[in-house]
């Protein structure tokens, strides 16, 4: 079977020798598609080209946005990767062959590294499936970000041929996260004008939990619609 390697996407990264590096061990495991959110000025320097060694390719075609719901706006299934600890409804996984299948059963798959200095926030989180956690000593769970994406990448090369990963349907009909947002945002917006979101400190914690209501489902084009539906006629 034969299907599109995943996207790998950092998130405020800070270090521009880290940019090179995750694009070097890219290069070394076969992944090409490295998207970068709202990275420092001149990231794109001297220190970022030479750690980047051989893999200037990838560094020459990487996409840069201003914000993560931007950048995951083709993509119907997101990993994000993180050792801390966060108070979400979230599920959370650290099975490799779980997250290869999740690959080839959707059209478009990006994996989430959060920025150095304090990893993915709430807010990076909401419209990610599914939270992954690389085992690690539990004395020691910080990796560094270039690490972290070249264990990810090397499982993913591993898992590559493995013939228990024949035979998965593909889910055609998969919404991608820029429908999912256009509605998150539609229904916030009515849920704020009938001051649904009291007391007004509460409200990121809220909107956090509406996120995840609907990202533990794969909703379908189908689905969706009809909650589209469910809701303009509440509204009325």
């Amino acid at each position: 079977m034969t299907f599109k390697n995943p996207s790998i996407i950092l998130v405020r990264p800070q270090l521009p020798e880290n940019i090179g590096m995750v694009a070097r061990v890219m290069h070394n495991f076969g992944l090409k598609d490295l998207i970068i959110v709202s990275p420092r000025d001149n990231w794109l320097n001297t220190k970022s080209i030479n750690s980047a060694k051989k893999a200037d390719k990838i560094l020459k075609n990487i996409k840069v946005y201003k914000n993560l719901e931007t950048a995951l706006k083709n993509f119907t299934y997101v990993v994000a990767t993180t050792n801390r600890k966060r108070f979400l409804e979230k599920k959370s996984k650290n099975d490799f062959i779980f997250i290869k299948k999740k690959i080839i059963s959707n059209k478009k798959l990006g994996i989430l590294f959060g920025p150095e200095n304090s990893g993915l926030s709430n807010e990076d989180l909401r419209l990610s499936d599914i939270i992954f956690t690389i085992k690690t000593n539990s004395q020691s769970n910080s990796l560094n970000l270039s690490h972290a994406v070249t264990v990810m990448c090397y499982k993913l090369f591993e898992l590559n041929n493995s013939k228990s990963l024949e035979n998965i349907e593909i889910e055609k009909d998969n919404i991608n996260k820029h429908q999912l947002s256009k509605f998150f945002n539609f229904l916030i917006k009515n849920l704020d004008k009938k001051k649904f979101f009291t007391p007004i400190e509460k409200k990121e914690n809220m909107k956090n939990n509406i996120y995840a209501i609907f990202t533990k489902l794969a909703l379908t084009k189908k689905e969706l619609q009809t909650l589209w539906g469910i809701t303009k006629k509440l509204i009325k």
